[in-house]
């Protein structure tokens, strides 16, 4: 009779596997994976323009989403200068995985009908990315090996920082935000004192798209780029 012996039974020729190819976290990586963020940056300007909602007061926010595209391709032109040195490829796209996680389905939320202020949303994005691009060049400031490389990302980051520090002015104006609040009792300013000379690296959470029944919105978590989103030397930009 038959002996059931657990095996599988198979047919044909299994198809040959071509091996990943090494993985190496170099200087040259961590420049190209900047770059891709850069490119991130210009995309998501480039729609918030496309999408025709910075009107009204927030038409001066189209005005600066202008300008920082224009910094933006600056920086990321600068940071592939610095790969080619290394003697790496230059990356001109943006960093298809962070676009998956994070700002494509932001701009799927932010688009949808019953969005009651789709524009705020929009800026608050943009303020996401920018945050997102300072910690990214804080990041891998320690992983740099080259002494002017940390130099180099550093300088570009704090512009990055800047830029996010415009964009929260238009989230939420005036001083409350980056000063000592006073004492209501007693008229003097509340002990207030910087946390850390350097910027958090903790992920980002952006609340946007229709209010649910209780007031709570969806919120994303945008975090740094990790292993499996670094722009390796054997990834090719699809333009």
């Amino acid at each position: 009779g038959l002996v059931d012996d657990n095996a599988i039974a198979s047919l044909g020729q299994a198809p040959k596997i071509s091996p990943l190819a090494e993985a190496e976290v170099t200087d040259a990586v961590l420049l190209r994976t900047a770059a891709s963020l850069e490119y991130n940056a210009i995309q998501t300007y480039m729609t918030a323009l496309d999408l025709g909602i910075l009107t009204g007061d927030l038409a001066r926010v189209a005005e600066m989403a202008k300008r920082f595209t224009d910094d933006h391709q600056q920086h990321a032109d600068a940071v592939n200068a610095l790969a080619v040195k290394l003697g790496a490829k230059e990356y001109t796209c943006s960093n298809t995985r962070i676009n998956d996680l994070y700002i494509a389905p932001a701009l799927k939320i932010i688009t949808e009908d019953g969005n009651p202020n789709p524009a705020m949303d929009i800026v608050a994005l943009a303020h996401a990315v920018e945050n997102l691009a300072a910690e990214t060049y804080q990041s891998v400031v320690g992983l740099l090996t080259d002494p002017m490389l940390r130099a180099d990302a550093i300088r570009i980051g704090q512009q990055e920082a800047r830029h996010a520090a415009l964009l929260a002015q238009i989230l939420n104006p005036g001083l409350q935000g980056v000063g000592p609040t006073p004492n209501e009792k007693t008229g003097k300013p509340n002990i207030a004192a910087v946390p850390s000379p350097f910027g958090s690296l903790a992920n980002i959470q952006l609340a946007i798209g229709k209010p649910k029944p209780d007031g709570s919105r969806i919120t994303l978590l945008l975090e740094t780029p990790s292993l499996n989103s670094l722009i390796y030397e054997s990834v090719v930009c699809q333009a």
